[in-house]
């Protein structure tokens, strides 16, 4: 019973191996580039864009929001839902309001940037500074999750957990290799200490103060 279930083990561990490896192909890659371009942020200094759009505001918005100037915070609903059908942008992070002006402002955190509305609804004028950012300073901000919404959040939570996964299984492979498991784990033991004594030796840290 023992042996069987041992192989199971080593069975299922070197399939869950296999296909996490591939399920992960794609965003190892990205969270290890990412990785080597957060540690080197001064590649980033010129890789952003900023632009602006000048547009009028849609005339059966305007009309309702001339009818109750007074009131424009009623039609933050439908302001946002004309920005996200536009433009795309979800996940606003404040709204401000200037009631003696009729000006409603909002502003949108993206990955690597951001947009920023304003609608002036005496002029009947949207309009929309952004800054978008380059391939590499996009990656940087997906490794990180800044700003890059709920859904993003769950890929880098669910990743994380099959890299886990993945690491595990290997090990389990190694130990079912009678001939490479003694190496395996002195490479393991090293790949262990190395960052250990690098941190301890050479990384600055705060002592003294427990």
């Amino acid at each position: 019973m023992a042996f069987i279930n041992k192989r199971a083990l080593y069975s299922t561990s070197r399939a869950l191996h296999i296909y996490i490896s591939t399920a992960l192909f794609f965003l190892l890659i990205l969270f290890c580039v990412s990785g080597i371009v957060l540690n080197h942020v001064d590649w980033l200094k010129n890789d952003k864009n900023n632009g602006q759009i000048s547009t009028p505001i849609p005339s059966a918005l305007a009309a309702k929001a001339n009818a109750q100037l007074s009131t424009l915070p009623t039609l933050y609903p439908e302001i946002e839902a004309y920005l996200a059908k536009q433009y795309a942008l979800t996940n606003v992070k404040s709204i401000e309001w200037e009631k003696e002006d009729a000006l409603v402002m909002l502003d949108y955190p993206l990955p690597a940037g951001f947009a920023y509305a304003e609608l002036d609804f005496i002029s009947g004028t949207l309009n929309l500074d952004y800054q978008t950012g380059g391939f590499l300073s996009l990656i940087g901000d997906l490794h990180k999750g800044r700003h890059s919404g709920e859904a993003w959040s769950w890929v880098i939570d669910i990743s994380a957990v099959l890299m886990i996964l993945f690491a595990i299984t290997g090990m389990i492979i190694l130990f079912q290799n009678r001939k490479k498991r003694l190496a395996g784990i002195w490479i393991t033991v090293l790949g262990i200490a190395t960052p250990v004594v690098i941190y301890l030796c050479w990384v600055p840290q705060l002592k003294g103060v427990y």
